[in-house]
């Protein structure tokens, strides 16, 4: 056996470690960029407003507001993932 014909059957390891491709990963950039503008909101509430009433209700609409948005991009980024299974053909 010729040295490339064995060296082309052996796998080479890429750098890093790698997964396979998921729809939902600009869903989970998303996320991790909600949880950065909720920590931050958090840290500067004191300063926005005095009472923790508004403190309670600003972080209320913010989450509920990050609720929605995760929800309608999953359900969006799902519904095009199962449109690309159902075609025939190479789908992006």
């Amino acid at each position: 056996m010729s040295r490339d014909t064995k060296a082309g059957s052996i796998p080479e390891k890429t750098s890093g470690f790698t997964v396979q491709a998921s729809p939902l990963n600009q869903v989970k950039l998303e996320l991790g960029a909600i949880l950065i503008m909720g920590i931050v909101l958090l840290l500067i509430i004191d300063f926005i407003t005095d009472s923790r009433e508004s403190q309670l209700g600003v972080l209320m609409c913010f989450g509920l507001t990050a609720m929605g948005w995760l929800i309608i991009r999953v359900k969006k980024t799902m519904q095009d993932a199962g449109k690309c299974v159902t075609q025939e053909g190479d789908c992006d």
